[in-house]
């Protein structure tokens, strides 16, 4: 079964109280966060860009202010640095909810819809993403394997300019052939586990990475 065929299948599936229901069909138990659910949850659904910064593809969005995006930038690359390290420990991540449901400070854009759908990734969610998408993963001519991280292109045309980390921690845009595969599939797994992130506990990636190498 193809992961398009299997996001499909499970389009509408309902999580058990108190759970969440990977791909694969395993149960993993959650903690309830101390204060709630968050009533505002983002369901990150799929909609025109209103702010006029995703109007074209490559076109620059506003400056955010200095210190937001030097935490963004520490926290993407917290993740880009280790990302080889956390996908060969996805089976340790995948049983525990609060590893899977740590957010990733990434930033995946679409022309005209911007980042919707693609914000609030978790861990999670990129392992189960490289795991089930077909060329997520690449594999160089000589070998060498690399992680897709971020997507980046228009849904209409899918030209696309995307980057991919490499084993050795250097980074490389790639172009996509079928496109509309990769941030579609990405998409509906994020946007399956919006309610998880809302009502349960989460540790930061730092955490994750301390636990682990622990």
């Amino acid at each position: 079964m193809t992961l398009k065929e299997k996001l499909r299948e499970q389009e509408n599936v309902v999580f058990p109280a108190g759970k969440i229901v990977l791909l694969d069909g395993r149960e993993i138990d959650c903690y309830p966060r101390e204060k709630g659910c968050d009533c505002n949850v983002d369901y990150n659904n799929l909609e025109l860009d209103t702010t006029g910064r995703y109007l074209s593809f490559g076109k620059k969005g506003h400056q955010k202010d200095c210190i937001e995006e030097l935490d963004a930038f520490l926290e993407k690359q917290l993740f880009i640095d280790n990302a080889f390290f956390l996908f060969q420990n996805r089976e340790r991540i995948m049983q525990d909810s609060r590893m899977f449901l740590a957010p990733v400070a990434t930033e995946n854009v679409l022309a005209y819809t911007g980042t919707s759908g693609f914000r609030n990734p978790t861990l999670g969610v990129y392992l189960e993403w490289w795991v089930h998408c077909e060329g997520a993963v690449r594999t160089a001519a000589n070998g060498t394997k690399s992680l897709i991280y971020r997507l980046a292109g228009s849904p209409l045309s899918g030209v696309n300019s995307c980057v991919a980390v490499c084993e050795d921690g250097t980074e490389e845009k790639v172009q996509l052939r079928s496109f509309s595969d990769y941030w579609l599939s990405f998409i509906k797994i994020n946007q399956r586990y919006s309610p998880a992130k809302a009502c349960y506990q989460a540790y930061s990636l730092q955490e994750v990475l301390d636990i682990l190498k622990r």
